[in-house]
């Protein structure tokens, strides 16, 4: 909410209930902003195989129905212990990990530190709602190839990996 510019108020009262309220700035225009659509172009098939380590199963689904789209193999886990246990199996085969930041049994942090203890080289994208900069001040140092906010697009998501994928190569 802090990234939006936006607070949450919270009201409680014994025997009546807890009222939520959350405030954003309003808009400076009357009229509804229509996001522009960006192209999304499909790939042809690839041979890099992606790890999506998130413990909401609807963006798990989501991102792997997203990549494949464009041409990439996924592999899911649900969270970071999972993740790691299957980075394990498949670490020499792995081009990229998209990784949540906050997950119950193992967070994203120490996943990460557990992923790049088995190899250090791998591209590791976290993936987290909370606010950009402060997410990227917590894991400065720590090995990450990139950063995406949720909510994000199909082309948002490609373009990231994709870039992560050509500065592995270059």
């Amino acid at each position: 909410m802090r990234g939006h510019k936006g607070t949450m108020k919270v009201y409680s009262h014994l025997g009546t209930g807890t009222t939520f309220k959350v405030l954003f700035p309003a808009a400076k225009t009357n009229e509804p902003v229509v996001p522009k659509a960006a192209p999304v172009r499909t790939l042809p098939a690839s041979n890099e195989l992606i790890l999506v380590i998130d413990d909401e199963e609807i963006i798990r689904r989501t991102a792997k129905s997203m990549l494949e789209h464009h041409g990439y193999t996924v592999v899911l886990a649900e969270n970071g212990k999972e993740g790691v246990e299957l980075f394990q199996v498949l670490a020499e085969k792995v081009s990229v990990v998209l990784l949540d930041m906050a997950m119950p049994i193992m967070n994203g942090e120490e996943a990460l530190r557990r992923l790049k203890a088995i190899n250090p080289a791998i591209k590791v994208v976290l993936s987290s709602g909370y606010n950009q900069v402060e997410t990227i001040r917590r894991f400065t140092g720590k090995g990450l190839a990139g950063f995406i906010q949720k909510p994000y697009s199909s082309a948002a998501l490609v373009e990231k990996i994709r870039s992560v994928l050509q500065d592995a190569n270059l």
